[in-house]
């Protein structure tokens, strides 16, 4: 009889301290992976830290650069790789693809697409991979006038729309961070894992002028440009004027809303959609970048940071 009070007070025991051991882990707080990220990202070195100051120097000009001194990754469709122009040696791949099509790439690499949008994103997710990554400005249409796809996006159609206006701008808003469940709990398998997921995304991460300003109410809207081009030029009607180079964690990142839908343009598209890029890296997967930018909105209006048309 007495074994068997030792026994059953020893299976009680087993039970009772297994619970304790349970309830300790369930108090536990659970890692806030957004935040994690963050501090990761921008505890980085100068290149990682560093991305709103350096983005304009990481999209470069054909004309500036010996393109013999890069990688070059060609993200256009398979087929129009094949049958139209593209570089000597370069190596196409898609936006999902890229992290393979570069694996043990020392070089740095420049990325091409049709019109400079879609490799300044998958530029900036290299980047943030660690790797010395550049986008070519204006795309390949700026490499052949067969490749040309800006002419025809260049627009005045909205110069003098009730809803371009030339306004001041109000406060920025400021919401709450997106919330990360990627299962990991340091920064790098963060990153990792989230870079992979970003990769996904860049399709449909581009909308049109006239979508936008079909109802600009829809959107929260922020407008990529200094206080001076805001007000001068104008802008979208409810847009927000957001400085660039200043997206960080202790200036403006929690300007977009997480449960909204975003709008995030620039004169071409280009710098919007590498910014992006960024963005839905941390989880704000709902930002939108203008196509071809406001190019394609007020181009008659620009002096500066308009397609040449040099076709």
């Amino acid at each position: 009889m007495k074994k068997y009070l030792i026994f059953l007070l020893g299976i009680l025991f087993a039970l009772f301290t297994g619970c304790s051991s349970s309830t300790d882990d369930d108090k536990k707080e659970p890692v806030n992976e957004f935040q994690v990220l963050v501090n990761y990202l921008e505890a980085g070195d100068t290149e990682t830290l560093g991305w709103v100051n350096n983005l304009n120097g990481w999209i470069v000009n054909l004309a500036d650069i010996d393109t013999n001194a890069f990688f070059i990754l060609d993200i256009r469709s398979a087929a129009d790789f094949s049958s139209k122009p593209h570089f000597k040696d370069a190596v196409n791949s898609t936006m999902t693809g890229i992290f393979d099509a570069v694996d043990g790439v020392i070089d740095p690499i420049l990325v091409v697409c049709y019109s400079g949008q879609s490799a300044a994103y998958a530029h900036m997710l290299l980047r943030l991979a660690g790797y010395e990554a550049y986008s070519l400005k204006w795309g390949m249409s700026i490499y052949d006038a067969s490749l040309d796809v800006w002419t025809s996006k260049c627009s005045n159609s909205y110069a003098n729309d009730e809803d371009w206006v030339t306004t001041a701008s109000v406060a920025l808003p400021a919401f709450d961070p997106p919330v990360l469940n990627t299962g990991k709990t340091t920064g790098a398998e963060i990153l990792q894992a989230r870079l992979t997921a970003a990769a996904a995304m860049w399709s449909g991460t581009t909308i049109s002028a006239a979508d936008v300003m079909a109802d600009p109410s829809a959107y929260n809207i922020m407008c990529y440009w200094g206080a001076g081009d805001y007000t001068t030029l104008g802008h979208i009607d409810g847009a927000y004027q957001l400085t660039p180079k200043t997206l960080k964690s202790t200036q403006n990142l929690y300007v977009f809303d997480p449960d909204a839908d975003n709008i995030l343009y620039c004169w071409t598209g280009q710098t919007a959609a590498a910014t992006i890029a960024y963005l839905k890296v941390l989880g704000y997967e709902n930002v939108s970048s203008i196509s071809f930018g406001v190019n394609s909105m007020i181009y008659a209006q620009l002096s500066t940071n308009k397609w040449p048309k040099p076709w």
